[in-house]
């Protein structure tokens, strides 16, 4: 009776170990399937990443494809491990999942450890691309690799209890309601989630350029103050002497001492002194460069007071200019009320030039690295609304409303504003807050 009793607990906890593995793991990869599925395109250039690192740069064309697969992989699994349908062919599709994704993290945490230790051994110089994140939950969680291979070997202990027990879940044939039913709805949601963001912009949108972030404080940067220091050696006892900019013109105004510095010392060396800190831009490779004297004008745009707005049009050959004469009625528009509108484009100085002509283009066209475009927003073109530094709404090239609307929608975007400052207060990292800059022009704005 005894030995039945024991046998009984034995089960009963291994019952619920085996239910708990799998309700965990159902949600985690519905977790991670939506934070993906969200933003199939940022997935694709992670997964664009891992071929050039892997030397299979002919497979790019194909990255949105392995994307769009990938993803609706991931969370159907989830759905069916959740709804615990046809849970051996589940345990094994889970189980083959998570073994190639560990071997893949493991190779992307100790590539380089594995390199260095090859090119110690050998006497070589062999160098290596890794991807730095495996872009498992996208840009909603970001993990070092060896954190990912670490975080993947915790989730394979529940991969394996799945995979043992899976005989031990209960059996339903696939036409009760109970078993289809979910996965039909699961397919149909993850596919129309992901068409819906590649056409429109994410809906959950986990990068910076978010709506309501105070971007001018993630584009700012300092160059750091510097001074020199310059040694002089004494001509007798070869002792050092070291000197400010400001040491030596005091020297120079002294007549006495001047004369006795250069009787009796020489120079020898120049070293720099930082006096002040620079601030590095959390955003350092965005930028908005006037290609006719190359200067970066992004923290006076994005910092300006009022409405503006930034038409991001990251390749001009690529993009998609079916709707492009109702952003160009719509730009000429908020110029003829006075509303800053500018674009900016990581195509060649050529290309901007021939551009602007073709489209009898008014406002002006900056410069950017494609890469942080892409990272702003997703479709080519796309538009940002900012207004103190603050970025108020995002469209696609198919949303970008008439000038009408947006109008009307003025109020509604005031209001909003006056809630982001309470959360985040329009402070630069160097402790100028905007607000006591642009108040006198914000009185005025009746934007």
């Amino acid at each position: 009776m005894n030995t039945l009793h024991l046998r009984r607990r034995k089960k009963d906890k291994m019952y619920y170990v085996r239910q708990f593995s799998r309700i965990f793991m159902g949600i985690l990869f519905i977790l991670s399937g939506y934070v993906k599925a969200v933003d199939p395109y940022g997935f694709s250039l992670k997964i664009d990443e891992y071929f050039v690192s892997f030397g299979m740069d002919f497979m790019t064309p194909l990255s949105m494809f392995f994307s769009i697969a990938a993803i609706t992989a991931e969370f159907m699994i989830g759905i069916a491990l959740l709804f615990s349908i046809q849970m051996r062919i589940t345990s094994w599709l889970l189980f083959l999942f998570m073994s190639f994704f560990l071997v893949l993290t493991f190779w992307l945490a100790y590539a380089l450890d594995i390199v260095q230790l090859y090119n110690s051994l050998f006497q070589k110089n062999y160098t290596l691309f890794v991807v730095t994140d495996c872009g498992c939950f996208g840009d909603f969680i970001t993990l070092t690799n060896k954190e990912t291979f670490y975080k993947n070997v915790f989730f394979m202990i529940f991969t394996l209890v799945i995979f043992a027990q899976n005989k031990k879940y209960k059996i339903h044939n696939l036409m009760y309601i109970t078993q289809w039913g979910p996965l039909l709805l699961g397919l149909i949601f993850v596919l129309f989630m992901q068409i819906y963001c590649l056409r429109h912009e994410p809906w959950h949108d986990f990068r910076p350029w978010f709506k309501g972030n105070f971007i001018a404080a993630e584009t700012y940067s300092e160059a750091p103050e510097l001074d020199y220091i310059f040694i002089y050696k004494h001509k007798d006892n070869n002792t050092s002497l070291e000197l400010t900019t400001e040491d030596l013109i005091n020297i120079s105004d002294d007549s006495v001492q001047c004369n006795d510095f250069e009787n009796n010392y020489i120079y020898s060396d120049r070293k720099e002194k930082i006096i002040k800190k620079g601030i590095d831009a959390v955003l350092s490779d965005f930028s908005l460069t006037d290609i006719n004297n190359n200067t970066d004008y992004k923290e006076d745009i994005i910092s300006q007071a009022g409405f503006h707005f930034i038409l991001i049009i990251r390749d001009t050959k690529k993009a998609n200019l079916k709707r492009f004469d109702d952003i160009m009625e719509f730009a000429n528009k908020c110029l003829q009320n006075n509303i800053p509108f500018i674009a900016v484009t990581g195509s060649t100085p050529n290309e901007i030039q021939d551009f602007k002509l073709k489209h009898n283009i008014l406002f002006p066209i900056y410069f950017s690295d494609e890469t942080p475009l892409k990272t702003a927003i997703r479709n080519n073109p796309g538009l940002i609304l900012l207004k103190d530094g603050y970025v108020m709404d995002k469209w696609s090239y198919v949303d970008i409303p008439n000038y009408n609307k947006f109008h009307s929608l003025t109020p509604k975007y005031n209001s909003k504003l006056n809630t982001y400052k309470a959360k985040k207060p329009p402070i630069l990292p160097n402790g100028i807050n905007l607000d006591s800059i642009n108040y006198p022009k914000n009185n005025n704005s009746n934007e």
